[in-house]
């Protein structure tokens, strides 16, 4: 009988501890689950508003596109636009952000239906030391036929290779062409844009590597002092200015296509934005698109 009650008691003390524990572990996944949930909302608030920065930088930079077209009707690097905006503190971190022309770049949906566009992308990735003969396959890849281009075109090949017949809406995009390989994607990223229509190029934005594509024996060290003393007002003034025998077919002094850059840096998080914005002849911006991330 005593032996049986002491088992009873053994049983019942096991139990209690087992409650206990049950209870323990209840309690402490409880505080862990209520500490991981403040922070992640506290990670959420902290993105968001991050976001709202970077949402606020983009309208500064519509707001600055709006004004220079008010002010002026050619696009130069000594303008409003073209400055930085340095490091400046907010709640929480810091924000900045530039703005850049697109259409200082080469833009690779220009190539179809312009031969001085292709001359000049031709000489652009000899000036690299890159090999051209992937552009008949980059026009496939771009225009809207399924006719191969000779030599070196590249159209469905359903087995080895897709083309996608439309404007590219990445430079990445060139990654895929045939011939075209990691090192020399690098060599054209600088000089390069996709950009959703035909563009011209801007002489007043235009690097000295994009400027060398435009005709043979130019001289950089000329048109960068000329254009740092006073921007091309038209592009007669630039040949004129310069004595060089160029085409100017595809050329301009004003810009369309503008890239915006924000970077928010809230606590060990950084919120970047890019942003493609439009600015047609009376100076009304449109967002074309944005791209987003978290570093």
């Amino acid at each position: 009988m005593r032996s049986n009650l002491h088992r009873q008691a053994g049983l019942a003390l096991l139990m209690a501890m087992l409650i206990v524990v049950i209870a323990t572990t209840v309690a402490v996944s409880i505080v862990h689950e209520e500490k991981f949930t403040i922070r992640k909302s506290s990670h959420i608030d902290l993105m968001d508003r991050a976001g709202l920065y970077a949402f606020g930088l983009e309208d500064w930079a519509q707001i600055y596109l709006r004004e220079d077209r008010e002010d002026s009707n050619i696009d130069s690097l000594d303008e409003d636009w073209a400055t930085n905006i340095p490091g400046l503190p907010i709640e929480g971190g810091y924000l900045g952000g530039y703005i850049e022309d697109e259409q200082a770049r080469f833009n690779i949906n220009s190539l179809v239906g312009s031969e001085i566009a292709v001359t000049r992308f031709r000489r652009l990735c000899d000036n690299l030391e890159v090999d051209d003969s992937f552009i008949p396959a980059l026009m496939d890849w771009i225009d809207a036929d399924f006719d191969i281009r000779y030599p070196d075109g590249m159209e469905e090949n359903y087995d080895t290779y897709r083309v996608a017949n439309r404007e590219m809406s990445d430079i990445s995009e060139l990654m895929l062409v045939e011939k075209v390989d990691q090192e020399m994607f690098e060599k054209l990223k600088p000089h390069i844009t996709t950009l959703p229509t035909p563009t011209t190029l801007n002489i007043n934005t235009m690097s000295a590597t994009v400027f060398e594509s435009l005709g043979e024996g130019l001289d950089v060290d000329k048109f960068i002092e000329e254009r740092e003393s006073e921007p091309y007002d038209s592009v007669e003034e630039f040949v004129e200015r310069l004595q060089i025998p160029v085409n100017i077919e595809g050329l301009s002094v004003s810009t369309r296509f503008f890239r915006t850059h924000g970077q928010v840096l809230q606590g060990e998080q950084t919120f970047n934005m890019t942003s493609l914005i439009y600015r047609d002849d009376k100076g009304k911006t449109m967002v074309i698109n944005r791209t987003l991330g978290l570093f």
